[in-house]
């Protein structure tokens, strides 16, 4: 894992002082038996993960319908009401986001979703070629599935909705104006389409991992099923530390650069991780909003009432601290003293990260092995 910043190191270092338990690794114990592990799978995949999936399922059905209904008559309103429909259906996919498994990842569905991160521009290059040449199939609600994933996703309908120069074109009855809101609709359908997949082939896949054993083909046994989860934990703190905060701070303040976070037009870098963090803390906790219930994560699986209490106040102080920065990182690297904030940050999200790999990696057992991010 890259080092973020000189000033991460030493916020790392302070946080481990100061609110630390204790890292030590797990004392020598017997195995975990694998049916302890498949309480845990039944109530992530089978009654947490479903009833998110369904809301986000809705959300861009909502955003698709708002399109329609703003491009059938284009006015301010309308737009505000289809850029508030864009932030509900993102707040909810950042929550999803970080659960990289079976259909959410199959065919890479989650890139058709957002693509993002865009090391290269890509999106950029791509989207001044569309404006310029303005090819039917991006407006057309079937084919467009068949594009680039950096032009059919969230961070397209994004650029539609948020950024200044084409916001404005949508209020207008030109030609830019009728390719934009075809091409938003287009957006709209396919996004429905997918969450729509998405939502219809999570059973069978959450039946294959909470009947792991020996007849089946993808998981030889609960522990290996329940692996997924703990990776996605890990992977997701990796995700956020090392793309979402680590590539728009660069090697120090005169390096930083806020258009390479997340979500820069719409202004929610600092949001999304939010929300992610919201879906993260689920896996290991048990209860994701209304849904679920507390302790029936990974949590259930820790034989420490102590490593419990310390790793949810840890958690805690990350949510505290990030409820005092501005939604945006662009917002928050124009304050005079934004960078040190946000190194001050990305640390303690490192040090949080360190607590899933040795407290709760180990005493779960589930820690160690094959990382899919490495060589990113």
């Amino acid at each position: 894992m890259p080092i973020l910043c000189r000033s991460c190191k030493a916020t790392l270092l302070a946080a481990s002082t100061m609110l630390a338990i204790g890292l030590a690794p797990p004392g020598a114990r017997a195995d975990i038996p694998d049916e302890n592990y498949r309480p845990v799978l039944e109530h992530l995949l089978t009654v947490v993960v479903p009833p998110k999936l369904d809301a986000l399922h809705d959300a861009t059905t909502d955003l698709s319908t708002e399109m329609d209904d703003f491009c059938a008559a284009p006015d301010q309103d309308g737009l505000d009401q289809a850029r508030k429909d864009f932030h509900t259906a993102m707040d909810i996919w950042q929550e999803v986001q970080p659960w990289r498994m079976g259909p959410l990842v199959a065919n890479g569905r989650d890139q058709h979703i957002e693509y993002w991160p865009d090391k290269h521009g890509t999106a950029i290059r791509q989207f001044r070629k569309l404006m310029f040449s303005k090819p039917a199939i991006y407006t057309d609600r079937e084919k467009i599935a068949n594009t680039s994933a950096a032009l059919q996703g969230l961070p397209a309908i994004e650029q539609v909705l948020f950024d200044d120069k084409l916001s404005t074109k949508l209020l207008g009855d030109d030609e830019d104006a009728t390719f934009l809101c075809g091409y938003g609709m287009a957006i709209g359908a396919n996004l429905e389409r997918i969450t729509g997949e998405l939502t219809a082939e999570w059973p069978d896949f959450a039946k294959s991992m909470v009947e792991a054993g020996p007849d089946s083909m993808d998981y030889p046994d609960a522990k290996f099923a329940a692996t997924d989860l703990y990776r996605a934990l890990h992977e997701g703190l990796l995700i956020i530390a090392t793309q979402k905060l680590a590539r728009p701070m660069g090697d120090d303040a005169k390096d930083a650069k806020a258009s390479r976070a997340e979500s820069p037009t719409s202004k929610r870098s600092l949001r999304n991780i939010a929300h992610n963090l919201t879906g993260l803390f689920a896996i290991y906790d048990g209860k994701w909003g209304d849904t679920g219930e507390e302790g029936k994560g990974l949590a259930a699986l820790i034989d420490s009432s102590l490593m419990d209490r310390s790793f949810r106040l840890n958690w805690q102080n990350v949510i505290d601290a990030l409820g005092d920065l501005p939604p945006s990182i662009v917002e928050l690297l124009d304050q005079p003293d934004g960078y040190q904030k946000l190194a001050d940050f990305a640390g303690q999200i490192s040090f949080i990260n360190s607590l899933v790999e040795n407290d709760v990696g180990g005493t779960t057992q589930l820690g160690g092995g094959f990382n899919s991010l490495d060589g990113d």
